[in-house]
C-alpha cells in the first residue's frame, strides 16, 4: 500500500500504520464546495470479528464495517445499544459455490449431482436466522430487479424445495457413473480463512459427507490467491467464494 498518496478527493491522506489504523482529514480544496462534511475519519483495523463487535459496544466507533456483521451478532448489538441503528440490507455479495472442471468434475452429471445435494434454505436459516432470500446469479426480489422468477429458480437442479427428492436423485445420478458405498469420489473444499467463508463451508460439508460416495478431506486454509490458483490447477475440487454480507442471498 502507498504511504504518501495524492489525489482530488474528499480526504487529504494522514497517515497509515500497518494492521492498526488508517487517518485522513478534510481536503480544503475539493472541487464540490460545502463537502465533505466531516474534518477527518480514522479507521482502526481490527481482523477480529468479536472484537470489532465489542469495541462498536463499547463506544470506541461511530460505524463499523458492515460486511461481517452476521445477523446473530446484530440482535446482539441491538441488546447492548438499542440506540443503535442496525439495518439488514441487501448488497451485491453472495456466497458461490465453484468447481474445477478436471477428472472426473468435466462430466457435467457429476456436477449436477453435486448441486442436487445443497439446502439452500438451511443456508438462510442458520447463517442467517431466516433472514435471507435464497437467489441465482442476480440479486434476488424484491429488491433484485432481474431476479430470476421463483417458479424458475426451482427448475434449477438444486433449488427445488424437495431437497429430500432432490437427494435421493443425485444419489441415483452418483450411482449411474460407477459411485457409492464401495467406490467413493474423495472431495476437497477450500475456503478463505475468515468467518463468512469458514462458515458457509462447513454447513456445505454436511450434506456432502451425508452421501457414502462423497468422503470429503479439508486443505489448510489458504488465502484468497491460494484458493484461486488450486482450484485452477485441481488442487482443491470446490471452493466457497463470496460472504454473505448484509441480507444474506443463498
Amino acid at each position: 500500500m502507498r504511504q504518501h498518496p495524492i489525489g482530488t478527493g474528499p480526504f487529504k491522506f494522514v497517515e497509515y500504520k500497518p494492521n492498526q489504523s488508517i487517518k485522513v482529514v478534510k481536503n480544503p480544496d475539493y472541487w464540490k464546495k460545502g463537502f465533505p462534511y466531516l474534518d477527518a475519519i480514522e479507521w482502526t483495523i481490527i481482523p477480529n470479528r468479536s472484537t470489532q463487535m465489542l469495541a462498536f459496544v463499547a463506544g470506541q466507533f461511530d460505524m463499523t464495517f458492515p460486511y461481517e456483521v452476521t445477523v446473530p451478532n446484530m440482535k446482539d448489538i441491538k441488546s447492548q445499544m438499542p440506540n443503535a441503528v442496525c439495518e439488514i440490507a441487501p448488497t451485491n455479495f453472495a456466497p458461490n459455490l465453484l468447481m474445477n472442471r478436471k477428472p472426473p468434475f468435466d462430466n457435467p452429471e457429476l456436477r449436477k449431482a453435486a448441486a442436487m445435494t445443497i439446502d439452500h434454505q438451511a443456508f438462510v436459516d442458520i447463517l442467517g436466522q431466516g433472514k435471507g432470500d435464497i437467489g441465482t446469479a442476480m440479486l434476488p426480489g424484491p429488491e433484485g430487479q432481474r431476479a430470476m422468477p421463483n417458479e424458475m429458480r426451482e427448475l434449477l437442479p438444486g433449488y427445488a424445495p424437495d431437497v429430500a427428492k432432490s437427494r435421493e436423485e443425485a444419489r441415483k445420478i452418483m450411482q449411474s457413473l460407477g459411485y457409492g458405498p464401495v467406490k467413493h469420489l474423495p472431495l476437497k473444499i477450500a475456503a478463505r480463512n475468515l468467518p463468512d467463508y469458514r462458515d458457509a463451508a462447513s454447513l456445505l460439508i454436511w450434506p456432502l459427507a451425508a452421501r457414502p460416495s462423497l468422503p470429503l478431506s479439508r486443505p489448510p486454509r489458504p488465502d484468497r490467491g491460494q484458493v484461486r490458483s488450486r482450484l485452477t490447477a485441481g488442487g482443491s475440487r470446490i471452493r466457497t467464494f463470496g460472504p454473505p454480507s448484509g441480507k444474506p442471498t443463498f
